[in-house]
């Protein structure tokens, strides 16, 4: 049963506005429905009947409301004479604040405030057309999309000007504090672009030869996998509570099935079949895939489903363990399941080279590989594009490796 606070809030009453006390009233019912702790509820709402007290009384119209806003109204609570609202001058109280404004941001009653300039046209066409034509996911698309309207914001929109020493400059400028993988993401972009304006008859075909590749060796290091006994004090570390419970699914499907970050967050009721014992996953590329589902990984899922997993209707298996219980942000949905990999890492006492979900991906291979599992058996687990990818797992049997290894060549003196 849903419990009704409306009557109780401090300074409700006092609200005259219509539009504000529906507002309200929806987050209210939002709140609780997300799952939110009641005294933490209460405070919140406390709050935010403050808050539209002091902007009926300011004259402020709802729309205008923004960052500055909460500014000036919490430098007004040290000073506060509204009749009859909350005194609770603690960092939680502005807190939710500061959450109502996301919700009425969301709802599009105030408008959202941009942290990037809006791509111009032409970045526009570029990022629809990679998105129908290329396939590629939103978080890609994102990250294009900054790269490319920096590159116009320096070079011009008009690109029959760009010339190979102006990309050439673009790259050193923005690359100046990049480490490798993240200035050839910006490189990846950059060559896309001109490919595309190639295609669309705006700039001269071949302009994207101009930027030198960065030096990468591939397969130069060997895979990053746990130890049997690595895995085994990773799995022991996550308690019986609900978010212990969570957590050890999460790792069991990174462990067993090599899923990425971004597969586990995404994962809804629609891709599990139980009574198949399969999960359907899908990979880059929108490339969907079906996977057997062990026997201890499907036994996790129903227990975090049995005792852990917070009742909240959602399309996602995976919440997060504190209110709102949502699933884990859409834009960046990898953040959240890498979060957890290093929590658990770190309690552990495992020091891998690289700490995040990615090495239990690394680690599913190696396990495969020592099971006698060939190269396109793991390929095809892991979702690759080509068996040349998998070969760096040819290197994890070292001491085969250490038969087979031929002796350096000794020098012939002339």
């Amino acid at each position: 049963m849903r419990v009704h606070y409306s009557r109780q809030v401090l300074g409700l009453s006092a609200i005259h506005s219509r539009i504000f006390r529906n507002l309200f009233g929806e987050y209210e019912r939002r709140l609780f429905r997300t799952g939110y702790n009641p005294r933490v509820a209460r405070l919140y709402l406390h709050s935010i009947a403050h808050f539209g007290v002091w902007i009926e009384r300011e004259h402020r119209r709802l729309k205008t409301i923004d960052e500055e806003t909460l500014e000036v109204f919490e430098r007004h609570r040290s000073t506060c004479t509204c009749p009859g609202t909350s005194r609770n001058h603690t960092r939680e109280a502005l807190s939710g604040v500061r959450r109502f404004l996301q919700h009425l941001r969301e709802r599009g009653v105030v408008p959202i405030v941009e942290a990037r300039p809006q791509p111009v046209g032409l970045v526009k066409g570029f990022l629809q057309w990679m998105q129908v034509h290329r396939g590629v996911v939103a978080s890609t698309l994102t990250s294009y999309g900054s790269y490319v309207g920096d590159l116009v914001r320096f070079l011009g929109d008009d690109p029959r000007t760009y010339t190979a020493r102006g990309l050439r400059d673009f790259v050193a400028q923005r690359c100046r504090h990049y480490r490798r993988n993240s200035s050839r993401m910006v490189l990846a972009a950059v060559r896309m672009f001109l490919r595309y304006l190639a295609v669309e008859g705006t700039c001269r075909p071949g302009l994207e030869h101009a930027l030198t590749p960065l030096a990468n060796w591939s397969q130069s290091s060997l895979p990053r996998g746990l130890t049997p006994e690595e895995i085994r004090r990773v799995l022991v570390t996550c308690p019986s509570t609900p978010r212990g419970v969570r957590d050890r699914a999460v790792l069991l499907l990174l462990i067993r099935l090599g899923l990425r970050a971004g597969d586990v967050s995404k994962l809804r009721f629609s891709a599990l079949c139980f009574e198949t014992a399969t999960i359907r996953v899908s990979g880059k590329g929108g490339r969907e895939v079906r996977l057997p589902l062990p026997q201890d990984v499907g036994d996790a899922l129903l227990e975090y489903l049995r005792a852990g997993r917070p009742r909240v209707h959602s399309e996602f298996v995976f919440l997060r363990s504190v209110a709102p219980f949502t699933p884990f942000a859409m834009r960046q949905a990898g953040k959240g399941v890498g979060h957890i990999a290093r929590a658990v890492l770190k309690r552990a006492g495992v020091h891998p080279p690289t700490r995040g979900a990615h090495v239990f991906r690394h680690t599913a291979a190696c396990q495969m590989l020592r099971q006698g599992v060939g190269l396109e058996g793991i390929a095809a687990v892991l979702r690759h594009r080509s068996v040349v990818t998998t070969g760096i797992y040819a290197k994890v049997d070292l001491e085969l490796l250490g038969q087979v290894a031929q002796p350096w060549p000794e020098v012939v003196r002339c």
